[in-house]
């Protein structure tokens, strides 16, 4: 009898609430899904995640991919547990400007206690950092989450928390690529659109990304007037300058989904970005009814 191996579904998924629900656990057991992330509604406790998360992990097909959405700051989701209010990147970037020796010690010191605390857990992969450039014009939704106005502190401060989170074993995810800065929408909500030029978004925006080593880059939910007509989730052509221009060669997933910047049906937001070459959709909402039928996309 032919034995059929099951791929790996591209999709990292977010889950309901503190248990997993029993279509969760019928998901997660007859599929491989490439990872799930966590929320705060996943989180009442340590004991409580650290147990969840291992019921994913022994349910699994595969070795998955266990990511969480933490900056310190407002970006928080053990903000009932612990608090990093001081921490955002605007903070970091103020203090690499004028004491970079208290910048080093700070900055290890927030990286050793929270890769404690996720290895503890079973977490593997953490959404950080935000590499977006910060502008007069910028919107709340970044704000104090970008690190400075300046390109070089951007990139410098990214690399060096890329290359200490994943010394220690967690891997990062550089976002909001190609660049949100120039956003003066929330993609949450609607679509952002930038009308910059390419020369002006290579010089400012996307340089930030260059020479990073990530395991995974994030699109921007935005779309660029200046490259295509096409957001850049969906876009071939800009997924291209983030392969070719700032050379990135590791996996590009997606911003979330369920986000309401992306207007069209679920098939068209599962299929469209891997079209254009991203490698990974991030699908956050934990609608049960919803992940089963972007499974079924893969498995027609």
């Amino acid at each position: 009898m032919e034995i059929v191996k099951k791929k790996v579904i591209p999709v990292i998924f977010g889950l309901n609430g503190y248990n997993l629900t029993k279509d969760e656990i019928k998901i997660i057991s007859e599929n491989k899904i490439f990872g799930f992330i966590i929320f705060k509604r996943n989180i009442l406790n340590f004991e409580q995640l650290k147990k969840l998360i291992e019921h994913v992990k022994i349910l699994s097909l595969n070795t998955p991919i266990i990511m969480i959405d933490h900056e310190g700051g407002r970006v928080n989701r053990f903000n009932s547990i612990f608090d990093q209010k001081k921490y955002t990147g605007l903070y970091f970037g103020k203090l690499f400007k004028f004491n970079k020796a208290k910048f080093y010690a700070e900055a290890k010191n927030f990286i050793n206690f929270n890769t404690n605390i996720f290895k503890y857990l079973g977490i593997n992969t953490i959404a950080y950092p935000v590499t977006d450039l910060t502008y007069s014009k910028t919107h709340s939704v970044i704000g104090d989450r970008s690190f400075s106005s300046a390109v070089d502190i951007v990139n410098k401060l990214s690399k060096f928390f890329i290359n200490e989170y994943q010394k220690l074993g967690i891997n990062c995810i550089s976002k909001h690529v190609p660049g949100h800065g120039l956003a003066i929408e929330d993609s949450h909500l609607e679509l952002p659109i930038v009308k910059e030029s390419y020369s002006f978004l290579m010089e400012n925006d996307f340089k930030c990304f260059q020479s990073l080593n990530p395991k995974f880059m994030m699109t921007a939910h935005i779309k660029y007037n200046s490259l295509d007509s096409k957001l850049a989730t969906y876009s071939k052509k800009i997924i291209s300058i983030v392969r070719k221009k700032i050379k990135f060669k590791g996996l590009i997933m997606t911003d979330d989904i369920c986000m309401k910047a992306l207007r069209e049906s679920l098939f068209f937001k599962v299929t469209q970005p891997l079209l254009a070459g991203c490698d990974i959709i991030l699908h956050c909402n934990g609608n049960n009814n919803e992940m089963k039928k972007i499974i079924s996309i893969f498995k027609k």
